[in-house]
């Protein structure tokens, strides 16, 4: 059972959010004040190296950068000098395409980046599947093509590190897993798990029928939780080596950067096209439109949900729902 604690208020009776943000070539953790204003930040630079006996990986050390990721919350706490009693919630976001592997403990296994290119070889046998139709069945499903996507590299696990691919029970992207590291509690989020192409844009949810084509296992995926769900509560484990203080809120966050958030097709929630706040430590505003499966021309993952957005958006009630001031205060200004 998740114990939530009731936050503390700050000095001028206020809290605070912070966004943890796992891009390419750095990690940041940002703290905003409710409006959304940044206070601080911490910031490091990290690097995922190849393995010179594998062309074109990439490697995500899972255990180095969690240290790094610790790193930077308690510099973000000092450089604001924040009391992390004072965090009413965080949420996390990350590179698109980069996945995690856990084993049946719910151990982090393996791991690589978005760029991880290893599987170039298993792109290529994908596509001939189906009388080489099977990317084009990828595509009307997820908006995704399979260049780095998972089920090319979940297909070079079993052909090169099959006691990899058996012990694997469980499938997540990085931002997913700084959400696991802090609470404990695995799930993915659709706007970033629809960089996998696996996951499909018309249910939010998983297409396992993709994996069952490719002849991959669909028992490693793991549960969809929409941006902005209260996923679970800082472990008190993650609170000794973060910083943070237990039973803070985790909250379920979504896909890195504002130029990936584009026109692309996720009817559910869109409400016709209506503006929206997403998160990332920078702010965006997307107005996704509604496009058929044959109106795609490129890659168009899944959008979060109407009213679904940014750790910055959201402030703590006693009964821990998160609402969004700042979209409440633009919603009554499109109306």
């Amino acid at each position: 059972m998740t114990t939530f604690r009731h936050p503390a208020s700050s000095t001028d009776g206020t809290g605070y959010l912070m966004a943890l943000d796992a891009g390419t070539g750095s990690f940041r953790a940002v703290i905003f004040d409710i409006d959304g204003n940044q206070l601080a930040a911490g910031q490091t630079e990290w690097r995922h190296l190849a393995d010179p006996l594998i062309p074109g990986s990439m490697a995500f050390d899972l255990d180095k950068n969690w240290q790094l990721v610790c790193d930077c919350i308690k510099q973000s706490l000092d450089i604001g000098g924040i009391d992390p009693r004072h965090i009413h919630a965080v949420a996390a976001c990350s590179m698109r395409e980069g996945i995690v592997l856990y084993d049946r403990l719910g151990i982090p296994i393996w791991a690589c980046a978005n760029v991880d290119a290893r599987a170039s070889r298993e792109v290529s046998e994908l596509k001939e599947l189906h009388d080489n139709g099977f990317e084009r069945e990828v595509y009307q499903y997820s908006g995704q093509t399979l260049a780095l996507s998972a089920m090319p590299r979940l297909l070079w696990l079993a052909h090169h590190r099959p006691d990899v691919y058996r012990r694997a029970a469980t499938l997540t992207m990085i931002s997913d897993w700084l959400a696991y590291m802090l609470s404990g509690e695995l799930a993915v989020d659709p706007s970033n798990a629809g960089t996998t192409g696996m996951l499909s844009l018309e249910s939010r949810d998983w297409q396992r029928s993709l994996l069952d084509m490719a002849g991959l296992r669909a028992d490693l995926l793991s549960p969809v939780r929409e941006t902005g769900t209260v996923l679970g509560a800082v472990t008190r484990t993650a609170a000794r080596a973060c910083g943070l203080t237990a039973g803070t809120p985790v909250v379920t966050g979504r896909r890195r950067s504002a130029r990936q958030s584009r026109a692309g097709r996720c009817p559910a929630g869109t409400n016709g096209g209506t503006g929206r706040d997403v998160l990332a430590t920078g702010r965006q505003f997307a107005r996704p439109r509604y496009r058929s499966r044959h109106e795609h021309t490129r890659e168009s993952p899944c959008h979060s949900r109407h009213g679904a957005g940014g750790i910055h958006q959201f402030f703590h009630r006693p009964d821990h729902a998160l609402v969004s001031r700042r979209l409440l205060r633009r919603r009554e200004a499109d109306c």
